[in-house]
């Protein structure tokens, strides 16, 4: 058996790494040697028997919203994970599984209950029920891995999420447990389709310095709300935990600019990057 690392990261627009595209020159065209995606082109189906496998471009992995060559934290981790095996680490080859569309929750094309449509596309132009695509598609990695023979060691089954549900008010958002029980039946659903128990690392959602004391500020409690549901997930649902992108060392407090882009939602390609380091690091020293 062939020891590999997995890193899978689902969700909205931050999984994506929407609006911070890559320079030309970190732009990744030539396939990577140890890193591996599925592309767009011969996986985007219901109606797929075997997934394939390519080494690894910044284009076309996002199974689901076409948004290439940006510095997503998939993008940035493909780079980091080779360029440390061309220096010399003892690292396993790395297989990544994306799949996030921007502003689509778990009320919308996450949502367990949406019956199957894969329509693919652009930001806007998309339409795919997310949650049995993603659970179709890791399914026939579990089949991929024992057919090849190969050992999964997971990185982690990553959320980059709730962007859609912090514009909801919180009483809307409680309702009798419905977002924390809807989490529930996702995870529990993905890990089942996979068939490993693996790690999953929730995402805290870091607006605390963006929202504070401007007009927008309303919307503070319904981002502690979900960052609330993701702690209540971390202890009560086994080998869940939260990463936090405020430990990143360029990040003052006083100034979201230093975590976000201009828009003050989406991460900034050095955050992105750090996190993919961060990620990294992690699996190196466990």
């Amino acid at each position: 058996m062939k020891k590999i690392a997995v890193f899978m990261i689902f969700g909205q627009s931050n999984a994506t790494g929407h609006g911070v595209p890559m320079t030309e020159n970190d732009i990744i065209k030539e396939p990577l040697k140890n890193v591996f995606g599925l592309n767009r082109e011969p996986n985007q189906s219901f109606d797929t028997e075997k997934l394939k496998f390519t080494g690894y471009t910044s284009y076309g992995m996002n199974l689901a919203e076409n948004q290439d060559n940006t510095y997503s934290v998939p993008n940035c981790l493909a780079k980091n994970w080779q360029a440390e095996i061309d220096n010399g680490a003892k690292l396993p080859d790395l297989y990544i599984i994306q799949i996030s569309i921007g502003s689509q929750g778990v009320y919308g094309m996450w949502s367990p209950t949406r019956p199957k449509k894969l329509i693919p596309g652009k930001l806007g132009d998309c339409d795919i029920s997310m949650y049995p695509y993603a659970c179709h598609v890791l399914s026939l990695f579990n089949k991929y891995l024992n057919e090849n023979e190969l050992e999964p060691d997971f990185v982690g089954m990553h959320w980059r999420g709730g962007e859609q549900e912090f514009w909801q008010s919180v009483p809307n958002l409680k309702d009798n447990d419905r977002l924390k029980n809807t989490y529930k039946t996702i995870f529990s659903g993905l890990r089942s389709a996979l068939g490993y128990e693996c790690p999953i690392v929730l995402h805290k959602m870091n607006f605390e310095a963006v929202l504070t004391g401007i007009e927008d500020g309303k919307h503070l409690p319904s981002m502690h709300f979900i960052n609330e549901v993701f702690n209540d997930l971390c202890n009560e649902v086994p080998n869940v935990t939260m990463f936090d992108s405020t430990r990143a060392p360029h990040y003052n407090p006083e100034n979201p600019y230093t975590l976000f882009r201009w828009d003050l939602i989406h991460y900034s390609p050095e955050t992105n990057n750090w996190v993919s380091r961060d990620i990294l690091e992690e699996y190196k020293n466990r």
